[in-house]
C-alpha cells in the first residue's frame, strides 16, 4: 500500500544524538502497547476498571514502563496513569492517551492490534499515530533528558489518560474529582505540527423526528460520535422489488457510496473519517436514509440527508465562523429508528467563544427537530505571540528547518482543552494523513523517531523557561 511516508528532512542536531540510544527500546515498547486492544469496553467496566479491561491493561503497561524508567507512578483511581519527576512550585504537564477508537477488523489488511512494519518504515496498527506512537515518542524523549540530567527545578507530570476518545472523563476525574493542580504549562502530543494554539468548542446533540415508515424494521447505527458513520444496514419487509430496481440507478448517481440488497437486508458502505472534518468521509447512514426516502416516499429522511450531507450545516444556516475558525462541522455519528421516531446523534464543532445555546437553538429553529443537548466542552484560543508558543515553534523549526508552516486553529479536540495553559504540539507533520480513526491507521517509523528529537528539544527549552525565565535565542 502506497502511503505518504517519505522521511522528513530533519536537521542533525545534538537532540538527534541525545535520543538515538533510546530508539530501539521505544519501538519495542510501542509494539507491545499497540498489541493491547484498548477500545472502551462497556461490558467489562467496573469501579476498578472505569473504561474496561483493555484500557486498564494499557494504563497498567504504561505504569510499569514508567516505574522502570524512574518515574514516580500514581494510577489515579485507574482513570489516568500519572508519571511524575522532580519537585518545585511550577508544573509542566504532558498529556497523551492509551485508549483508541473502535475498529472493523474485516476492513483492515491485517490485525489492527498487531504492529506491522512494511517497507522498513511504515507502522500499521490502531493507535500507532493516535496516540500511542506520539505518546511513547514523547515519553522516551523525556527519559533521554532525565538520564542526561537535563530536567529538574520544577515538577514534570506525564499523564496517560484512558478516555480521550470518549468525552475525556479521565482528565475530568484527574482535575475535577481528584482536585489536582492545573499546570504552569502543558502540551499534548496528539495533533499536528507546528502546534495547535486554538481549538473549536465540541458538543453533541440528538435531533428527533416523528416518522413511521411501513415495511421498515427498527435499526440502530453507529457507535462513536467523532467518526463518520461508514456502515449502515436495515431490514425491509415491503417494496423489495422496487428496492432491487432502484438501487443500481441510485448508485450510478452517488458513486461515493456502495450498497447491496439481498431481498431482506439493505446495506450501505461509506468511508470513515475523523468527525472534525466529516466532508472528507462518506456517511453511509445518511445515504441509506436518502435511498429509503426515494423508495418509501419519506420526506423527513430526505430532509435529514440534505441538511447534514455537506457536514457544515449551510442548509440550516449553521456554518458559523470567526477570525480563527473558518467553518462549523456537524458529524452524524449515530442514527436510530424505533418505528415512530428517527433520531440522529450529532457531533458539532464551532468557533471557541460562541454560546452553545445559540448553535443548538439554530438547529432547532431551522430543522424543525426536537433537539436535546447531550454535553461537551468549550474550545480555547491561546495567545499565538506568547513566550510559550514561540518556544514550541522555535524548537520545531530548529529541528525540521520548516520555517513556512504556521500555528494552527483546528476543529479536532485534544487534551489541551481539558486543562489550562496548554496547547497541542505534534505529532503529525504537515501534509501527512495517518488515517487516524480510519482503517489501516499508520505512522512512519521515521516520524516516530523524528518526534523523539523534536520533543527532547522542546521539553528542554520549556524546562529552561520554567527554571529561569530564559527564552531560546
Amino acid at each position: 500500500m502506497k502511503e505518504n511516508a517519505e522521511p522528513v528532512k530533519m536537521k542533525k542536531t545534538k537532540w538527534t544524538e541525545l535520543v538515538k540510544p533510546y530508539k530501539e527500546e521505544a519501538f519495542s515498547s510501542l509494539k507491545k502497547l499497540v498489541s493491547i486492544d484498548s477500545v472502551l469496553d462497556e461490558s467489562t467496566k467496573t469501579k476498578e476498571m472505569p473504561f474496561g479491561k483493555g484500557v486498564d491493561e494499557a494504563l497498567s503497561f504504561v505504569a510499569d514502563l514508567g516505574k522502570k524508567m524512574g518515574f514516580s507512578v500514581n494510577r489515579c483511581d485507574n482513570y489516568v496513569t500519572e508519571l511524575s519527576y522532580g519537585e518545585g512550585d511550577k508544573i509542566l504537564d504532558i498529556y497523551a492517551h492509551c485508549d483508541v477508537v473502535p475498529v472493523k477488523k474485516e476492513n483492515w489488511t491485517s490485525n489492527p492490534f498487531e504492529l506491522r512494519l512494511e517497507e522498513g518504515n511504515i507502522m500499521y496498527g490502531r493507535g500507532t499515530s493516535d496516540d500511542k506512537g506520539p505518546g511513547l515518542a514523547c515519553l522516551y524523549a523525556v527519559k533521554a533528558l532525565m538520564d542526561n540530567n537535563m530536567l529538574g527545578g520544577y515538577r514534570l507530570r506525564f499523564l496517560f489518560g484512558g478516555n480521550e476518545e470518549n468525552d475525556s472523563l479521565c482528565l475530568k476525574h484527574y482535575f475535577e474529582e481528584m482536585k489536582k493542580e492545573y499546570p504552569t504549562l502543558g502540551i499534548s502530543p496528539d495533533a499536528d505540527y507546528p502546534l495547535i494554539y486554538a481549538e473549536k468548542s465540541i458538543y453533541a446533540y440528538t435531533a428527533t423526528y416523528p416518522v413511521t415508515v411501513l415495511g421498515l424494521s427498527n435499526f440502530k447505527l453507529g457507535s462513536a460520535l467523532n467518526i463518520v458513520l461508514a456502515e449502515a444496514s436495515c431490514e425491509v419487509s415491503l417494496n423489495q422489488e422496487k428496492i432491487k430496481e432502484a438501487l443500481p440507478s441510485f448508485l450510478s448517481r452517488h458513486k461515493k457510496v456502495q450498497a447491496s440488497f439481498d431481498g431482506k437486508t439493505l446495506k450501505f458502505i461509506g468511508k470513515p473519517y475523523h468527525g472534525s472534518m466529516p466532508w472528507n468521509g462518506v456517511n453511509a447512514g445518511l445515504y441509506m436514509l436518502h435511498f429509503l426516502s426515494e423508495v418509501f416516499g419519506c420526506k423527513i429522511f430526505d430532509n435529514v440527508f440534505y441538511n447534514y450531507r455537506s457536514g457544515m450545516g449551510e442548509s440550516f444556516k449553521g456554518n458559523f465562523s470567526d477570525e480563527y475558525f473558518s467553518e462549523t462541522s456537524y458529524n452524524v455519528g449515530r442514527i436510530s429508528y424505533d418505528g415512530t421516531n428517527l433520531t440522529i446523534a450529532v457531533n458539532v464543532r464551532f468557533p471557541a467563544g460562541m454560546d452553545v445555546n445559540k448553535v443548538i437553538d439554530n438547529v432547532r429553529e431551522n430543522t424543525h427537530a426536537e433537539v436535546k443537548l447531550l454535553g461537551g466542552s468549550d474550545g480555547f484560543v491561546a495567545d499565538p505571540n506568547s513566550d510559550f508558543v514561540k518556544i514550541l515553534l522555535n524548537s520545531y523549526q530548529q529541528e525540521t528547518g520548516d520555517m513556512e508552516s504556521k500555528p494552527l486553529a483546528i476543529g479536532g479536540g485534544t487534551y489541551a482543552r481539558e486543562s489550562k495553559n496548554s496547547v497541542a504540539f505534534g505529532a503529525q507533520f504537515p501534509n501527512r494523513d495517518y488515517r487516524m480513526h480510519g482503517d489501516d491507521e499508520f505512522f512512519p517509523l521515521s516520524d516516530f523517531y523524528d518526534n523523539m528529537q523534536i520533543y527532547a528539544h522542546a521539553i528542554y527549552d520549556l524546562s529552561e523557561y520554567l527554571r529561569t525565565g530564559k527564552k531560546p535565542e
